[in-house]
């Protein structure tokens, strides 16, 4: 009969040890969060403005365009998630791991807060959402070590705060100045430092 102290080490350890686990994203990980802050920031920021337009010249469905550029966001972004995972090119360190459960706990959040908007109203659920992209972007540039995520995140937090005073219609437009300034602007940056 084997001990505990008998058993093989490598079993229990070999995915601590395996370097593919240890240490900061890739650069084609990052090239990856650079495109998934360009794409989702810009589709926020068009369908925020064109309903604000839409909301000004008495479009009788102002939403309407998050309910035609929201769900064709995520197909592309899950096409692209697929097409990498197929070539091989998703990562498997411990901050790409991080960084999916961020956007799938962020993804959770965001069902939610969709679902009370049908209670309490988008002027009220709107700087909530501002906050927690603030929260997320922040933290992701915690975690990636990039400075201007971080700013992004407090940027995105600040005016989230601001927006509690403000009507529902004013408040489209701090979600496009926020997604500018907290994954547009970062994004574009952490593409270029990925090039580099």
């Amino acid at each position: 009969m084997k001990n505990v102290a008998s058993l093989p080490l490598q079993s229990t350890t070999s995915s601590l040890a395996n370097p593919v686990f240890i240490g900061g994203p890739t650069a084609a990980s990052l090239q990856g969060y650079a495109f998934t802050y360009l794409v989702r920031g810009s589709v926020v920021l068009t369908a925020a403005l064109s309903n604000y337009i839409l909301e000004h010249v008495g479009f009788a469905a102002p939403w309407l365009p998050w309910m035609v550029l929201m769900p064709m966001m995520s197909i592309i972004q899950t096409i692209r998630a697929r097409r990498q995972k197929q070539q091989g090119l998703t990562s498997t360190t411990a901050t790409d791991s991080t960084m999916r459960l961020l956007q799938k706990s962020f993804l959770l959040l965001l069902l939610v807060a969709m679902v009370c908007a049908c209670f309490v109203g988008w002027e009220v659920i709107h700087p909530l959402l501002l906050i927690a992209y603030g929260v997320s972007t922040y933290v992701a540039g915690r975690v990636l070590r990039f400075r201007s995520l971080q700013w992004g995140g407090v940027v995105c937090g600040v005016l989230g705060a601001m927006t509690l005073v403000l009507p529902e219609d004013t408040q489209l437009l701090f979600i496009a100045a926020a997604m500018l300034g907290s994954y547009i602007i970062p994004g574009y940056l952490l593409r270029k430092h990925s090039q580099a």
